[in-house]
């Protein structure tokens, strides 16, 4: 059998704009193999980029790469630290269960700090309550609830190793390698599985695709490929200005990648295909062989270099690997944020709502584009509001045959929802300031 983990529920604190905010997937135990899609919406600057930075944080966390730098201003405004939760289900060969992740994330010096973690869970069962597994405050460190002044010297040593790394290079605590030696020595099996469930199952199919790698791609710098396919995942950046070159493993990837791709992309934009030319062999910096290439975009016999299409068909080559493996896989879990940029919005309404009917993983995206509000059921939709302490809702008032764009327009003009969702503007004195600022330097 093999795993499945999926997010059901996020709870974010002090985040960018967002004082406080809370939503759910519609991931159920009985669905784990059903698609779950999830789009946010609403105006500018009312959160929704804060959703995929929390996801992208529980990316740093997982990969214990270094926190995002202090500069990345990602603290809301006079707070001194982010606080996020993220709830699990999980399905493994020990049964169902439910997995809580916290964390309290302050500002160091230059990078930001984790100072607290938590993993706990339950089975799926009625009436049982959470265990803790690892718990982290500060310089308090328990596992399975046992202090680390009550443990044995070599598991208490390899615990205060990792603590101390952790401090030293602004990672997660609970996720980093050092830990794993003792998994086998002081978790039962069901808790050993589940640390494996997240650190390895989970965060291998787990994409976040953010938009500083979408302004690479308009800048037509670099195209930055997601990639999932075989045992493989990340990305790898081409250079749109100028030839690349990889090592022979990462060449052979990326022409996996194209060949599935290819078999996507000419049924979305027709007759289009990307063809890899392998143009010599040279010398890396480190001393050994690389392989330099280009891509080129073929359509009707004729061959252009691939930084000639135009960025919305850039866009839908770099995510679009990532795309098939949530059709596909379960396990899948991609963020994106405004995945409408670029893209055709019927192009787009008929890619999700295929991956919504058919798909198997998770798709979390933000998006302007209100031609997938007429695509998507209601229950797969989030709308920011104006109360920073109440930044996510659903819309009411929508039955199942309503049209959620009408009903999300009626509710920016008039409200009627629980929280308002816009914040009001007024087209005499839009047309107003236009005049005023156009006598100021006339």
């Amino acid at each position: 059998m093999s795993n499945i983990i999926r997010v059901q529920n996020v709870e974010i604190k002090n985040l960018k704009n967002v004082k406080k905010g809370i939503f759910n997937t519609n991931s159920t135990f009985e669905s784990l193999e059903l698609a779950d899609v999830i789009g946010f919406y609403g105006q500018n600057g009312s959160g929704k980029t804060a959703v995929v930075e929390a996801f992208n944080l529980l990316k740093f966390l997982l990969d214990t790469r270094k926190l995002p730098d202090v500069s990345n201003h990602l603290l809301y405004y006079n707070e001194n630290s982010i606080d996020l939760i993220f709830n699990f289900i999980v399905k493994n060969r020990f049964g169902e269960f439910f997995v809580k992740y916290e964390t309290t994330i302050t500002a160091g010096k230059e990078k930001l700090s984790v100072i607290k973690e938590k993993i706990s869970y339950r089975e799926n069962e009625n009436r049982k309550k959470l265990k803790d597994i690892f718990n982290k405050d500060n310089h308090e460190i328990s596992i399975r609830n046992k202090k680390i002044n009550s443990m044995n010297e070599d598991i208490r040593v390899a615990v205060l190793v990792a603590n101390r790394m952790a401090n030293d290079n602004a990672t997660s605590f609970i996720f980093r390698d050092e830990l794993e030696e003792i998994y086998d020595v002081f978790l039962n099996e069901i808790e050993n599985e589940i640390m494996l469930n997240l650190t390895r199952d989970f965060n291998r199919d787990f994409h976040v695709i953010d938009t500083v790698q979408y302004g690479l791609l308009i800048s037509n710098i670099i195209m930055p490929f997601s990639i999932h396919v075989e045992n493989i995942r990340g990305h790898i950046p081409y250079e749109l200005r100028d030839t690349t070159v990889l090592p022979p493993e990462l060449f052979e990837t990326i022409e996996k990648v194209i060949e599935q791709i290819n078999v996507v992309l000419k049924t979305i934009i027709p007759g289009l295909q990307i063809k890899i030319r392998k143009i010599h062999q040279e010398k890396l910096d480190n001393g050994k062989d690389g392989i330099r290439f280009e891509f080129l975009s073929t359509k009707e016999n004729i061959e252009l270099p691939l930084r000639s299409e135009s960025s919305g068909v850039l866009k839908i080559i770099s995510i679009l690997s990532t795309l098939i493996a949530v059709y596909n896989n379960p396990n899948a879990c991609v963020v994106i944020d405004e995945l409408d940029a670029g893209i055709f919005e019927y192009l787009l309404g008929e890619l999700l709502e295929v991956i919504s009917e058919n798909g198997q993983g998770q798709l979390l995206f933000t998006s302007h584009n209100l031609r997938i509000l007429e695509v998507l059921p209601i229950r797969n939709l989030w709308f920011t509001t104006l109360n920073e302490n109440d930044r996510y809702l659903q819309l009411k008032g929508v039955k199942k045959l309503s049209n959620a764009r009408d009903i999300y327009l009626r509710a920016v003009q008039l409200g009627g929802q629980a929280e308002s969702i816009y914040g009001e503007t007024d087209l005499y004195d839009i047309k107003k300031s236009f005049r005023q600022a156009g006598k100021l330097n006339g």
